[in-house]
């Protein structure tokens, strides 16, 4: 390993502004839009570091969500300025972790989100290239990454079919990995009043695993099967495509 840049800034720290757009019938921050704000400041540590988008491109590879644990603490509302810091804890051969603080106008943490990032050429995960060596790690390294395991789903559980509507894809023409969060919100609010209720309670935290992308069908109608349902002390989550093949595994619990 060569030697860290003392020079390189440890964390990165942005301020956002929640907008109407930005907030549920209740008045709060959306799960897509907290994880929007996590990508964001995410990107700008980047830049800071050396990593522009432009060397991305340049490299051929880029960074994939693979998964997330999101701790919602407190209520974020609408028109609420929060702080958002962002650091990176740890690297394995083909991934890194970050972890990012969500902090209210009063100092209070709002919100706690880790992300597995995977390097992948676009096609496969490939090795971190070694200009890495040098950004700075502010956190244990080396981490087991983020996996949710869930039983079959029941025959009783909720579902709901769709397909990604536009404002959903980013620009690699897949659906941003924070929809993926309203999603989960939206199945386990329709499962019953308790997982309503649920969706909306202090503390809750989501975990969330990407086994591949959703992107439009090429079909018209549903291409989407959205299931969730009450396991244990919390509710599971599960995305498929009609054939029963994963998207995504998930959970919400009340811790």
């Amino acid at each position: 390993m060569r030697p860290v840049d003392p020079a390189l800034p440890m964390r990165h720290t942005a301020a956002y502004r929640v907008r109407f757009d930005e907030a549920t019938p209740r008045g709060l921050l959306r799960g897509s839009t907290l994880m929007g704000y996590v990508q964001d400041v995410a990107w700008r540590h980047s830049e800071e570091l050396g990593f522009s988008r432009a060397w991305y491109r340049e490299k051929g590879v880029a960074w994939l969500v693979r998964a997330v644990e999101a701790r919602v603490l407190a209520p974020i509302a609408d028109g609420e300025t929060v702080a958002v810091t962002t650091r990176l804890t740890g690297y394995r051969k083909v991934m890194a972790r970050r972890e990012t603080e969500v902090t209210g106008p009063d100092g209070e943490l709002r919100a706690l989100v880790l992300i597995d990032w995977a390097m992948t050429n676009g096609r496969v995960p490939v090795r971190i290239p070694a200009e890495f060596e040098h950004a700075p790690i502010d956190g244990p390294g080396p981490f087991p990454p983020i996996r949710v395991h869930l039983p079959p789903s029941p025959p009783d559980a909720t579902t709901l079919r769709f397909s990604p509507r536009l404002r959903e894809l980013d620009p690699m023409n897949h659906v941003n990995n924070g929809v993926y969060l309203d999603w989960l919100d939206e199945a386990v609010a329709a499962t019953d009043p308790e997982g309503n209720a649920a969706t909306g309670a202090y503390p809750r935290t989501y975990r969330l695993e990407y086994l591949r992308p959703a992107a439009p069908g090429a079909a018209p109608g549903a291409s989407l099967v959205s299931t969730a349902w009450r396991d244990g002390p919390g509710w599971a989550y599960r995305l498929a495509d009609g054939d029963g093949v994963d998207f995504l595994l998930g959970r919400l619990d009340q811790s």
